[in-house]
């Protein structure tokens, strides 16, 4: 066991002779049959039909709204007990085509480590979690009192608000962060500032700053952000910068106004402009990895397959990317002859079931070089690492505000 990143009618005819005798009279003629009344028409005699039935007429629906969803964590129980959280977990807000509030609220089950960190994290199997892509890891990173604990579960509830009524912090927490990633107009339209002209045509930037985010503290779970407002004067210098909303880290914010400032723009004033600067969160190492002996030995026969010849593709679950929340999966499955992997299924995983669904994804995304038997029962760890903790997420080029 190694560490690796997936169906004739027949017609009859009767014929008579006719024989004729000079000598013999004619038979008589025989009487005319007695006329038989047609048989009355089944379809006179039906009975009239009433009026046709009322045709079926669908419900209308109100059109689809986007709206934000704004996920609420409920109180959390461990063996029936309610459990105080120091951290609580806080779920970014989600994309929505509806505004009704139909939708069951999502339950997850959990467990408490000593340290208090929420571990074995599974949603119930009626959850519906696609406007909900940070509810598990937001329970990752929260924390409770330090204590092991078992059976905890919380449920977390949903409101809905149009885009055009949302809060503007909300909207523009979503454009840093699209836990869903859909970005229409009406999220662009709540952001943009009444009255704005920066984004009118297309914003020259000669330079643009940014903050040494190394440097910056960051936290554990929680990925900072700064959305910045100026306007830019005549000379194509920002004026006016200001913090607008944010996560409310100090420092973020006092170096995302000075990066602003030191940034030029094109020979034209505007007013209402924006920019956000945000820094991932730092790393949470993943819990201990369970000793090998914990699971079955590879066999000989898979040991014996040699290498790929198709890399595996490492599928980091966004969301927990994030959060700069590390994970690993235990996977066993089967090599076909011809190299493919098939069968596959997770042995364990932490800190939620959503990394061994993307070590399963890593896994089945490899291919071993073709054998004669195969394999069976093999087993790989993956492990979800973060890389160069503090580095800020790419900025999109062809973002219509910012």
């Amino acid at each position: 066991m190694r560490d690796r990143w997936k169906l004739l009618g027949w017609s009859s005819v009767a014929f008579s002779s006719l024989a004729v005798a000079q000598s013999t009279p004619p038979p008589p003629v025989p009487p005319a049959p007695t006329p038989v009344a047609p048989a009355p028409s089944p379809i006179a005699a039906a009975p009239s039909a009433g009026p046709p039935p009322a045709p079926h007429i669908l419900p209308r629906y109100p059109p689809a709204l986007p709206a934000l969803a704004i996920w609420r964590a409920g109180a959390v129980h461990c063996g029936g007990n309610p459990v105080a959280a120091v951290r609580a977990p806080n779920p970014l807000p989600a994309f929505s085509w509806t505004t009704q509030s139909n939708s069951k609220p999502v339950r997850f089950t959990f467990r408490v480590d000593a340290g208090g960190r929420p571990l074995g994290i599974k949603a119930a199997p009626d959850a519906l979690l696609y406007e909900a892509p940070d509810l598990a890891p937001a329970l990752a990173a929260s924390r409770f009192a330090p204590a092991a604990r078992q059976d905890c579960t919380v449920q977390f509830d949903v409101t809905r608000q149009p885009i055009a009524e949302a809060p503007v912090e909300l909207a523009m927490a979503y454009t840093v962060f699209p836990t869903n990633s859909v970005r229409l107009p009406a999220i662009w339209d709540r952001v943009r500032p009444e009255g704005a002209t920066c984004t009118k045509t297309r914003l020259q930037v000669l330079n643009r700053a940014f903050p040494d985010f190394r440097s910056l503290p960051g936290e554990q779970g929680r990925p900072l952000w700064s959305m910045v407002a100026f306007d830019i004067d005549r000379s194509g210098k920002p004026v006016n910068v200001r913090t607008a909303a944010g996560s409310r880290s100090t420092p973020l914010d006092a170096a995302s106004r000075r990066a602003v400032s030191q940034s030029r723009f094109g020979r034209e004033a505007r007013t209402g402009c924006l920019y956000p600067y945000w820094k991932v969160a730092d790393p949470m190492p993943a819990p201990e990895m369970p000793a090998r002996d914990m699971f079955p030995t590879n066999s000989p026969v898979c040991e014996a397959v040699a290498p790929g010849v198709r890399p595996p593709r490492l599928a980091y679950p966004d969301n927990y990317r994030r959060r700069g929340i590390e994970g690993w999966a235990v996977i066993s499955y089967d090599v076909a002859p011809w190299g493919a992997i098939g069968n596959a299924k997770v042995l364990a995983a932490e800190p939620s079931e959503d990394f061994g669904r993307a070590g399963i994804s890593t896994v089945q995304s490899m291919q071993k070089a073709a054998s004669t038997v195969g394999a069976s029962g093999c087993i790989d760890r993956v492990r979800f690492v973060m890389h160069q903790p503090g580095e800020p997420v790419p900025i999109e080029p062809d973002a219509p505000i910012y």
